[in-house]
């Protein structure tokens, strides 16, 4: 078990206990796919000394707020509420985690549940398009739905749900983060008294491959009553931790990020092409992926595409301006520190680099203010590559874009 203590001004503190225990690691076991998910909705089903009622009300009576998320990479279980009552939730979400039931009828129940937010996920265009993009994209875990699939989730018992939590979400495999304006000795005495005293150390992620990616291709979807075309075109970027990671951040905020960067200025701004467009990056510890994406009328994809390609290819040849990049570096700065100055962010930050060996809050900053305009350069040519670009068109049917 790691215990990680931070300190923050406000008066909301945040508690999580995180698992390296995501999706990608249902495989290891023979789990059914989607089964780490199952067990995120089933840890606030009871404990032998709570049921689910007690357990919600007894956080919304101390004026808190709890959630739980599974990614492909970890699974966390938190609770944000005043620091004053900081101490019954910590005792809350220990029983919740580590003493869980698992009553039958309430599994039972929540697999339906389950049953609906996989449902659900498909009436939305981007997680739609998600779905359909990464099963195509990756060739590794990021492929698979965390949600599982509608077969898959039928096939889950409560059996396996108790397995998968025996197997890799026990007391020494957790990481345990306290973010609040208390002192540093009182939380690690908390902490103490009710998960126990750490180690230092958590099991060790298992073997998994980095994903491999295709050469270009194109990838067309229908989905219902769409009146807008939905495009996206993503290609490799790097691995979780890269050095490289100031320098995307960078890039990524002038190239699409705002309504001042080229992106929006020459597609929405002079041409009126879309209503929205951006650039976004995102990482894993084995797949990366640079994405542009927007949303217009049939008629007008063909010269967007035309001026992306061109802003593309201008900014893997042409110096960004030192305006440019003070500019960038001053938007994430402020984004940044606006997403560090509550609790759970700091806690949550604080879980990752413990999980994943990200940088320090102050480590990332440096790196974001080292970045040069040539490595900016160099960044956009090693991901921008044209010949690994999976270009996806979503449309409505003909019926809806007629109607």
């Amino acid at each position: 078990m790691i215990h990680v203590i931070s300190k923050t001004h406000s008066r909301i503190a945040t508690i999580i206990v995180a698992f390296n225990a995501g999706a990608r690691v249902e495989a290891i076991g023979g789990y059914n796919p989607g089964i780490a998910h199952m067990l995120e909705h089933s840890l606030f089903k009871g404990t032998a000394t709570r049921d689910s009622v007690q357990i919600q009300r007894e956080i919304a009576f101390l004026g808190g707020h709890s959630n739980a998320f599974t990614s492909h990479e970890s699974v966390a279980y938190y609770i944000t509420v005043p620091y004053e009552n900081l101490e019954p939730c910590m005792d809350i979400l220990s029983d919740m985690v580590f003493n869980p039931v698992f009553p039958e009828d309430e599994f039972l129940k929540e697999k339906e549940v389950v049953k609906e937010e996989e449902a659900s996920s498909k009436d939305d265009p981007t997680m739609y398009i998600w779905r359909n993009f990464s099963e195509e994209f990756f060739d590794n875990y990021l492929a698979e739905p965390v949600l599982g699939t509608q077969e898959t989730i039928s096939n889950f018992t409560n059996d396996e749900v108790r397995r998968f939590h025996s197997q890799f979400c026990q007391r020494k495999d957790a990481i345990v983060s306290v973010c609040s304006v208390l002192k540093k000795k009182d939380v690690k005495e908390l902490l103490n008294k009710y998960f126990g005293k750490q180690n230092g150390k958590i099991k060790k992620s298992y073997k998994f491959k980095d994903s491999n990616y295709l050469d270009s291709r194109y990838l067309e979807l229908t989905k219902g009553d769409l009146e807008h075309t939905y495009l996206w075109m993503g290609m490799p970027a790097v691995n979780m931790a890269s050095k490289w990671d100031g320098a995307i951040q960078l890039l990524i905020t002038i190239l699409g990020r705002g309504m001042d960067c080229r992106l929006f200025t020459e597609v929405r701004e002079k041409l009126g092409l879309v209503y929205g467009i951006s650039a976004n990056y995102s990482d894993w510890q084995h797949g990366g992926l640079s994405m542009i994406e927007f949303s217009t009328r049939e008629e007008n994809i063909e010269e967007t595409l035309e001026t992306v390609d061109k802003e593309l290819k201008m900014i893997k040849t042409s110096m960004p301006t030192e305006e440019e990049v003070q500019r960038a570096k001053n938007k994430i700065r402020s984004s940044f520190y606006a997403a560090i100055e509550d609790s759970y962010s700091i806690a949550y930050w604080e879980t990752k680099r413990r999980l994943f060996d990200i940088p320090a809050i102050d480590e990332y900053m440096n790196n974001i203010e080292s970045v040069t305009r040539q490595d900016i350069i160099d960044v956009a040519n090693l991901i921008f590559d044209e010949d690994r670009q999976l270009l996806t068109v979503c449309r409505g049917s003909d019926e809806a874009q007629q109607g």
